[in-house]
């Protein structure tokens, strides 16, 4: 055989990613998803009397990033707005056995009270109890229908992320460093 004939093979190695940029693009982008993810939830308690804090957090779970926006846990706005999301069932006695102080709250009869919210709109508005001052020892709730807000706001920011993302890998790419090279030869 003569000198230079046979086969030479050449290993190609993908270059390090630069996962530290790529996990900052990301988590910048869910930050900004969360922000508006909690104006949305913000917007379904604004005229609640009981305040109710949003609060946001991601964390990276054994490589996989999450975030999440809820109430602030242990709040008494985490309790109610729970309460008021998810729905109960109804009816119940509130309290559970008569007590010798009467419940005092404002009532006209069945139909008095208007909610301030709507099952899976994003928002809320005016309403509340009107009527006279009523005292009982006990009474029977009726329930509370689920609003589903945080159903309603998954399905929307489900619905945009479809167009964040595009925009977001393509960031994530160009900001890896990875490329295809040669280890050996040009």
């Amino acid at each position: 055989m003569a000198k230079g004939s046979g086969i030479r093979m050449v290993t190609v190695l993908p270059a390090p990613l630069d996962t530290k940029a790529m996990d900052k693009i990301i988590r910048d982008d869910m930050r900004k998803m969360g922000t508006g993810i909690k104006k949305d939830l913000a917007k379904t308690t604004a005229t609640w009397e009981t305040p109710v804090v949003f609060q946001m957090r991601t964390k990276n779970k054994k490589g996989i990033l999450e975030m999440e926006v809820r109430p602030r846990p242990g709040s008494e706005g985490e309790k109610i707005f729970n309460f008021v999301d998810r729905g109960t069932k109804g009816p119940y006695p509130i309290p559970k056995k008569p007590q010798k102080k009467p419940l005092a709250f404002q009532w006209g009869g069945p139909g008095s009270y208007k909610a301030k919210t709507s099952p899976r709109v994003i928002g809320s508005k005016g309403g509340g109890p009107s009527g006279p001052m009523v005292f009982f020892k006990q009474v029977m709730h009726p329930g509370i229908k689920a609003r589903k807000f945080s159903d309603s706001i998954a399905r929307r920011w489900a619905q945009l992320s479809r167009k964040f993302l595009p925009k977001t890998m393509d960031l994530v790419v160009k900001v890896s460093g990875h490329s295809m090279r040669r280890k050996y030869g040009k």
